[in-house]
């Protein structure tokens, strides 16, 4: 991606700063922090979704013993990714952040129906990736040597300005303004002053990441799980790299808001979210404490995600009217539906079908079209469960 050039003076937190608010956090009960896992029974008509006509037939007519692959699918490749344009009025504000898009590459691997599926920052970046990534080409995916579509693709799109680091006095006048608020004990007010912060259209990527750091601890110290979930999987995804010498927060800090993710998203029956966040921590150089700390909760999704029980999750639709999630098992269904739902979207490994959403049904997904994720439309603060169902 091409970075704009705005020159600006800019000063730096220290990471002393910084584990001097959250060095309490190190230590926690990991018990208190991981719920009963809920078993529901979904009563439901079975509905298949369409599948490949000749893979139902091959497995139909062919023995068991005989049988050792159906198809092969092979990837979609890059030919031309253009670049998305940075929003000049953001530019010349000093404003950056990021956009998470997932989208389908079809048949003559051209981008369709790409989504935004989170953001920071300024508006603008929305649209600026969304008209970018529709221009992508791809050589589109094989399936028994025939081009096909490729589902399950997600990129995130950062904007960020050359030359650009640290916080302006500014920000660090008022970040320390909020932190002392929020650490005599007054949470409310801090969040109050926190939400007037976070309005600000000058924020760069290192003031965005040091501000959803601290919103994550107040969401912790409110109890909204939700919020606090999402509050760091936005400053994860703020952080930078280490390896691109561009990371705000140290590998420390950055496995500890793993650690915390994982724990949050076992409550909140995300559990591919959290096996996603532990492989990440695995692969983390000198934190194999917190690795050994999470083993635990690690092995009860696990043994969740295998057991006979159905696994529950439930849901409040956002403002923008979607809702995503990475399926663990193959079936699902919707349950204690309060408000109005449209559509369901499955986007698979290598297949996508979209269907209206009604309770009476459950979705089977063959297991050869690989890991999913659904997407669900429907209204403003609709709520409702969605039902990973057990086998049998």
């Amino acid at each position: 991606m091409k970075a704009v050039q705005w020159k600006s003076k800019r000063n730096s937190f220290s990471h002393t700063q910084i584990y001097t608010a959250k060095q309490n956090k190190r230590v926690f009960v990991l018990a208190t922090l991981f719920t009963s896992l809920l078993a529901t029974s979904a009563v439901a008509q079975e509905l298949s979704i369409p599948c490949d006509e000749v893979e139902e037939k091959a497995l139909a007519e062919a023995k068991t013993n005989e049988v050792e692959r159906i198809s092969a699918f092979k990837p979609a490749t890059p030919l031309e990714r253009v670049d998305p344009r940075y929003p000049s009025s953001a530019a010349r504000k000093g404003r950056e952040g990021w956009v998470r898009l997932s989208y389908v590459i079809d048949e003559e691997g051209r981008v369709k129906d790409p989504v935004v599926e989170d953001f920071f920052g300024s508006p603008s970046f929305k649209r600026s990736a969304l008209s970018a990534v529709k221009k992508w080409q791809y050589n589109p995916a094989i399936k028994d040597g025939e081009p096909t579509q490729q589902c399950h693709q997600a990129v995130q799109m950062d904007f960020a300005l050359v030359g650009k680091t640290g916080a302006t006095r500014k920000f660090i006048k008022a970040y320390k303004n909020v932190d002392e608020i929020f650490k005599a004990g007054n949470v409310e007010a801090a969040d109050e002053a926190f939400k007037e912060l976070s309005s600000w259209d000058t924020l760069n990527r290192y003031e965005n990441a040091w501000l959803l750091s601290l919103e994550s601890q107040i969401a912790g110290a409110k109890g909204d799980i939700e919020r606090e979930a999402k509050s760091l999987s936005r400053l994860l995804a703020s952080n930078g790299q280490k390896r691109f010498n561009n990371a705000v927060f140290d590998d420390d800090y950055v496995a500890y808001a793993l650690q915390r993710k994982i724990l949050l998203d076992a409550q909140r029956g995300h559990y591919a979210e959290a096996l996603k966040s532990y492989s990440t921590l695995q692969e983390m150089e000198e934190q194999q404490a917190r690795v050994d700390e999470i083993a635990a909760i690690i092995k009860k999704i696990e043994t969740s995600i295998a057991s006979e029980n159905n696994l529950k999750v439930p849901v409040s639709i956002g403002d923008n009217g979607r809702w995503f999630h990475t399926l663990v098992r193959n079936k699902f269904a919707f349950n204690n539906i309060q408000g109005e739902l449209d559509t369901v979207e499955v986007r698979c490994d290598s297949h996508r079908e979209k269907f209206t959403v009604a309770e009476a049904h459950v979705w089977h997904i063959p297991q050869s079209w690989g890991q999913c994720q659904v997407m669900v439309k429907g209204d403003s603060e609709t709520k409702f469960d969605l039902v990973e169902v057990a086998k049998g």
